[in-house]
């Protein structure tokens, strides 16, 4: 199980680092392509196809996940199988109900808000993305449910890939901001392909078993309850996630420009990148969070719980630390051809602080939902969603671009500080904040070395090229090590061709304490 939760780790990080690069290839691209105002009208438009497509997939992703890994681990594999079809079923009927909603009542109510025509056609083509978005969503939750992982990641690839060159084709072939939205609707079709495929392929005991069921329309609806009763909250709490995302910037065209919102726009992404640690550590934390709460194997859990928080932190302090101290040469280098856009510094600084809480929010909201308090997360979530609503409203007409930020910033803050008191009330971690401790205290040494560098190009490439070699040496002298990092390290170095010598040999030197003081 250890073995199978690391695997299974170290796939969703891998997959997450190419998808962001990806991401970013695709924001890149479209930055070069798109004249500023059309990509603002691309980041506006983003957080309501966000939106729409969680609540077409009503939820069903996390819910089949929790269920199947459960039904798995004590053997109900018919149940499973309901389930699963019942899931197919409600995902076809939300993606349709979205897509007419979308076109007839959504997109004339926003237009007239906003006051702005240019708005409409894009609003129209994310109606198509929706239904398509749906019935993924189930397939990507029967795979997270067994754990099969690279399933995901084969799909989302082929989804990113088919969007990215669709978007650039038809851009050139001058749809501009139209284009590169179709694309998204190409990509997910693409997407839908692949997910049937391998569900044939791969899972044909699935397929076989959905075929051979027997329900009346009875036990449908009861398993449909089921079904609807787990995932209101998780609809809930991921539609106040993207609300946290991206509220401020459906809030900014009421009192700034399009043109400005571009700005926030670039620096978003790049202040989400290491997310990717963290998204890929909490996919994994929710069925493993579950299956050891359904076989009472509360020790086990404890100890994924410490390992995912810790090395979320590991990795997030001196990411986080590097983008905000040199936040305007990291624009300046990824935005060569266009150094206006460094303007967005102030707003990369701000909403890097921002999504370093939320890394620490998005662990423990999964870990919370896995222990079957899917309303508690959501209580969290719908707070932070109102929070931010309100801090919009107030900064962003003073502050602009920076206030959205800023609201950002105050809200992930509160929502994870009230997160690690509520789990470690109700589920009883007792870990030894030593560990942390050390973590945070490498970070100040970071900060340090990084802060007395030239705030230009030079100092950029010389704290990229030193940051992580004076960190792990921090560590190693104040012992910030556990005997599971060289357990791991040495999985990891199993699968690559060359030794990790250098490291192995600081995490033995910086290994203090055995891991199972985390009890203590």
């Amino acid at each position: 199980m250890v073995n199978n939760f690391l695997k299974n780790n170290l796939a969703i990080l891998f997959g997450n680092v190419f998808f962001k690069i990806g991401g970013y290839i695709y924001k890149f691209l479209m930055v070069y392509l798109l004249n500023n105002y059309a990509y603002g009208i691309l980041t506006i438009i983003s957080p309501f196809q966000n939106i729409l497509q969680t609540l077409a997939a009503g939820g069903l992703p996390p819910t089949i996940s929790k269920y199947v890994s459960e039904y798995n681990a004590t053997n109900q594999k018919e149940n499973s199988y309901k389930l699963i079809l019942v899931s197919i079923k409600i995902a076809i009927l939300l993606g349709i109900t979205f897509l007419l909603l979308i076109i007839f009542f959504i997109k004339p109510l926003l237009v007239k808000i906003y006051n702005n025509n240019s708005l409409l056609l894009p609003l129209q083509i994310i109606g198509l993305i929706v239904p398509f978005s749906a019935i993924v969503g189930v397939f990507r939750g029967i795979f997270q449910g067994t754990y099969e992982m690279t399933h995901i990641l084969t799909s989302r690839a082929i989804e990113q890939i088919t969007m990215i060159l669709s978007a650039i084709v038809l851009i050139i072939l001058g749809f501009s901001v139209v284009g590169a939205i179709f694309g998204s609707v190409i990509g997910f079709f693409s997407s839908l392909i692949s997910v049937i495929i391998i569900l044939h392929k791969y899972f044909l005991d699935i397929f076989q078993g959905m075929l051979k069921l027997k329900m009346d329309f009875k036990e449908e609806i009861k398993i449909a309850y089921k079904i609807i009763s787990f995932s209101i909250p998780v609809i809930l709490t991921a539609i106040s996630e993207i609300g946290i995302y991206s509220m401020t910037t459906t809030i900014m065209p009421l009192f700034i420009t399009i043109s400005e919102i571009g700005y926030f726009g670039i620096a978003e992404p790049i202040a989400r990148l290491p997310l990717m640690i963290s998204n890929s550590l909490a996919t994994t934390i929710l069925p493993v969070t579950s299956e050891m709460f359904a076989s009472k194997n509360t020790n086990i859990l404890k100890k994924y719980m410490f390992n995912a928080l810790r090395y979320n932190l590991i990795i997030m302090v001196p990411i986080c630390l590097f983008i905000m101290i040199f936040s305007k040469e990291v624009l300046l280098v990824m935005f060569f051809t266009k150094p206006f856009y460094s303007k967005g510094a102030n707003v990369l600084t701000i909403l890097t602080l921002g999504m370093f809480f939320y890394s620490i929010f998005a662990i423990t909201s999964s870990m919370i939902q896995g222990a079957g308090k899917p309303k508690s997360s959501m209580y969290l979530l719908i707070g932070g969603f109102i929070q931010i609503l309100l801090l919009s409203f107030i900064f962003i007409p003073y502050f602009g671009v920076n206030g959205g930020a800023i609201s950002t910033t105050l809200t992930t803050a509160t929502m994870t500080l009230i997160s690690l008191i509520y789990l470690n009330k109700h589920i009883s971690l007792k870990f030894n904040m030593i560990h942390y401790l050390k973590i945070l205290f490498a970070g100040i040494i970071i900060a340090i070395f990084l802060l007395i560098l030239p705030k230009n190009l030079i100092g950029f490439y010389i704290g990229l090229l030193f940051l992580f070699p004076i960190y792990l040496i921090t560590l190693m002298i104040i012992k910030g090590f556990t005997a599971d990092d060289l357990n791991i390290l040495m999985k990891i170095e199993n699968k690559l061709p060359f030794k990790l010598t250098i490291i192995k040999k600081m995490i033995i030197k910086g290994t203090e304490v055995n891991f199972n003081e985390y009890r203590k």
